[in-house]
């Protein structure tokens, strides 16, 4: 009897690992796709790990281990530029292209 419950606890743990990497293998070869589609739960999902930011803001930085921090943003205010025309170069509105 202590025998098969031994083949039993053998062939449940064996089932949790072999279900655990099914899982693994199946979030790999699902990411591509989840890319393509611009899946926004790939930033919290717990399956994949950010390395790279490619469109980040200046100064922005990846932390290992960490899903998502909000980090405070200094108020800068900035002057806006006044744009002015070219002084010595007269141009229309619409400028017509010819083959």
């Amino acid at each position: 009897m202590e025998a098969l419950v031994g083949w039993f606890l053998v062939l449940i743990l064996t089932g949790v690992i072999a279900l655990i990497g099914w899982l693994q293998w199946n979030s790999y070869r699902t990411l591509g796709q989840r890319i393509d589609q611009l899946d926004s739960t790939l930033i919290e999902s717990a399956g994949t790990r950010v390395e790279n930011v490619l469109d980040a803001p200046p100064g922005s930085v990846v932390v290992p281990y960490v899903a998502m921090s909000m980090v405070p943003v200094q108020n800068m205010m900035q002057a806006p530029m006044s744009v002015t025309a070219p002084v010595n170069e007269p141009q229309a509105a619409v400028r017509l292209v010819q083959d």
